[in-house]
């Protein structure tokens, strides 16, 4: 009964992974499943192994501050209540600690994050053949299926870093089931609207295959890849957005702020100033959106023609820069160095480049994207900061890990 109860804690502690691309509600649903089942399980006694964690003391700190924040923010209740409950996801970062873990339980991460991605790829693909009534295509945005084409493009920049690494491992496929994903994927992230992530593919996937190849598999992998962007830069989708985003700068140079990325300059504007007017406190949190409004009113930045909700300005660091100042910003990205580290000295361990790669997605990411703010980024963030890099150490010795084919 005790190894049934913890298979299927384990089961629902994962699973959000997997819905994300699918439905954020089902991934809730599974979330709060997980902490019914860790009350009855009673790992919750092994609380003393958290502090072990070299992340323990900077998201405690952040996680403090940012209540404290709630003292001096102006901001209405529904603001203040979503940067509140977005820190509760950080429950399954300690919770998650406390957990059993070992190689055939941390499998079902990678797996459940690659079937989720097969699933909506499929809703996808019916999307763009006209046969999938319920996820109507958006040709602007491509066959995203049900998710946010900006999520999407960076989980599918996230999966194709694992499979690359999972093309010399095979810790979870065979190559050529890795090969067939990595084509489909590609293909999507090509047809798809979601520059962010077509940005961090360009730049991280050559940085990938430079750690994990050696001799001539890199440059082979290497030149793959070179031949991948330039069929991306084919994609009418990814030409048309390209073409739009210079447009939009164009534009932004002339003072009309009324487009995508005339709206992230305006307000990368906005937070820059609270952060200079409020260096230490910041304005307070959830106060972002508030206090937006009131640098438009008072005339300090444009106002524009058309009512739009800036609730955050596009950047995960500017965010907590305007919040709390630079105290949060500091305790931020100590929080992330404290994630990347220990993973990047373990990145030959499965466990380790899995926590190395959504961490370079998600720091990379957020210079363009609140990421610490998205409901399916920090649910996913709190649960690989569970993962027990430490453990992944232990089994280093006496195992290979690289094929040495590849070397």
């Amino acid at each position: 009964m005790k190894a049934l109860l913890q298979k299927t804690m384990f089961l629902f502690f994962c699973l959000p992974i997997f819905f994300f691309p699918l439905s954020t509600a089902a991934a809730g649903i599974s979330g709060g499943i997980f902490v019914l089942l860790y009350i009855m399980s009673g790992y919750w006694k092994n609380l003393g192994q958290i502090p072990t964690r070299p992340w323990f003391i900077p998201l405690t700190l952040l996680i403090l501050w940012t209540l404290l924040g709630t003292i001096w923010s102006r901001a209405n209740p529904h603001d203040t209540w979503i940067a509140i409950s977005r820190l509760g996801y950080f429950f399954f970062a300690y919770a998650g600690t406390t957990l059993p873990w070992n190689r055939s339980r941390f499998r079902m991460i990678p797996g459940l994050f690659l079937a989720g991605l097969i699933l909506n790829w499929i809703v996808g693909l019916c999307q763009w053949l006209g046969i999938w009534k319920w996820s109507p295509l958006i040709p602007r945005l491509g066959p995203v299926g049900y998710a946010n084409h900006i999520f999407l493009s960076m989980t599918l920049t996230m999966a194709l870093l694992w499979i690359a690494y999972d093309m010399r491992d095979r810790v979870l496929l065979p190559r050529w089931a890795n090969a067939i994903l990595a084509v489909a994927f590609l293909l999507q992230l090509g047809m798809g609207a979601g520059r962010t992530g077509q940005l961090l593919f360009v730049i991280l996937m050559p940085l990938a295959v430079w750690v994990l190849f050696r001799g001539q598999w890199r440059y082979w992998a290497l030149g793959g890849i070179a031949l991948t962007i330039i069929g991306m830069g084919m994609s009418p989708i990814v030409q048309h957005r390209v073409q739009e985003g210079l447009q939009n700068l164009q534009v932004v140079s002339k003072g009309d702020y009324d487009t995508s990325w005339g709206l992230r300059v305006l307000m990368a504007q906005g937070a820059l100033y609270m952060g200079f007017q409020h260096p230490i406190l910041g304005v307070g949190t959830g106060n972002y959106a508030n206090e937006m409004a009131q640098l438009q009113k008072n005339h300090i930045l444009p106002e524009l023609p058309s009512p739009l909700i800036m609730s955050q300005p596009q950047n995960s660091y500017l965010l907590e820069l305007a919040m709390l100042g630079i105290p949060g910003l500091l305790l931020l990205v100590w929080f992330l160095w404290a994630v990347t580290a220990p993973a990047w000295r373990l990145k030959a361990v499965p466990e380790g480049w899995f926590v190395l790669i959504y961490m370079a997605v998600f720091i990379a990411g957020s210079f363009s994207d609140t990421l610490i703010w998205g409901y399916a980024n920090v649910f996913s963030l709190a649960i690989l900061t569970a993962l027990p890099i430490p453990l992944a150490q232990d089994g280093l010795h006496g195992a290979t890990t690289t094929d040495n084919r590849f070397a």
